[in-house]
């Protein structure tokens, strides 16, 4: 069939308009003006942050915006703009944009993205675009009052990954924050998604730092329980792949750390809250009232084991029991749904 300036147009095998003279080939479905989502996920340099517009009940720390809310020109600057006004961090936009949960160097401000069409930067939850941010930034974070009745979003239905790691003190195993199995409390875990990128030895070793509470007095990590060397912080850890070291629970990696001069232990900033809680569902609590925690099954809790009976307004007054707990963000709040101390 001929076009207007002569071209001839033919469909190809694969379902895409051929366009004789000018050169390459468009989608037949779609057009240069559609846009599409931008998925993306927040952290600080101490591990990941809480979406204030979550999309997935068993994950509140990955998030989207359509293309279409950036301003063009699209860039690295113009991305990041509209994620901190969306997610209440306006005045942070000097943080660390990176294209994937891969990618070892940040995005330079200028850099032009392709934010249209099915492919490109965070077109997938699966891969989405990173943004770290400082977290002196937050202080003034406000929560956002779509949040409301975010525990009825859907569940993402993927596999939980982990980094597995064995805690040592100058004396040898200590109790882990995140240990998950009674007979083996030295042995703790956390999902990959917990890392910020860059994925080295040393935001590993900071994300660890923080989740544990030491103080990060020669902090060391090692490959395995053999390893005779520690790991050099800017050597990359290939998270997202089958086989890291810490990939498998019988083959941890070891964090160790050392006691104060005092010979006092650094384990906790806080000790009196030196025993553990463990989510038994998941729950968008801090999305009804500030005072409660969300959790995702699995989670661990620090707290100082005193039950005590708290009521929220929700559409009326509820009573309910529950503890204090501090989360591996360092926030502290009311918990319940959970498993018994320990």
């Amino acid at each position: 069939m001929a076009t207007a300036d002569g071209a001839r147009k033919v469909e190809n095998t694969a379902g895409q308009a051929s366009l004789d003279g000018q050169g390459g080939t468009e989608p037949a479905a779609q057009t240069r003006s559609e846009h599409r989502n931008i998925y993306y996920r927040l952290y600080t340099k101490e591990g990941r942050l809480e979406s204030n517009n979550p999309i997935f009940s068993n994950d509140r720390f990955i998030s989207r915006i359509s293309s279409k809310s950036v301003r063009p020109p699209h860039t690295a600057a113009s991305l990041k703009r509209y994620v901190c006004k969306v997610e209440g961090m306006e005045g942070s936009e000097k943080g660390a944009l990176y294209l994937s949960l891969s990618e070892k160097k940040p995005l330079n401000d200028s850099a032009r993205l392709a934010l249209r069409w099915n492919s490109g930067p965070g077109s997938s939850e699966f891969d989405p675009v990173v943004l770290v941010v400082d977290k002196g930034a937050l202080e003034k974070r406000p929560k956002s009052a779509s949040n409301a009745g975010s525990n009825e979003l859907p569940a993402w239905e993927i596999e939980e990954r982990f980094v597995y790691y064995r805690l040592y003190d100058d004396d040898g195993e200590a109790v882990s924050k995140t240990s998950f199995d009674e007979s083996d409390s030295s042995l703790g875990r956390i999902d990959i998604y917990t890392i910020p990128v860059p994925h080295t030895v040393a935001s590993l070793k900071y994300c660890l730092v923080h989740v544990e509470g030491v103080s990060g007095h020669d902090v060391q990590l090692l490959e395995n329980e053999d390893a005779e060397t520690t790991l050099n912080d800017g050597d990359a850890i290939a998270i997202l792949t089958d086989d890291f070291p810490g990939s498998k629970d019988d083959q941890p990696i070891v964090f160790t750390y050392a006691r104060d001069a005092s010979g006092k232990t650094m384990a906790s900033e806080n000790p009196s809250f030196s025993r553990r809680l463990t989510a038994t569902a998941n729950w968008a609590g801090a999305m009804l009232n500030d005072g409660l925690h969300s959790m995702v099954i699995g989670e661990i809790f620090q707290t100082d084991g005193i039950l005590m009976s708290k009521s929220f307004q929700h559409g009326g007054a509820i009573q309910y029991a529950g503890y204090v707990g501090i989360n591996s963000a360092g926030k502290q709040a009311c918990t319940f749904l959970l498993k018994p101390l320990v």
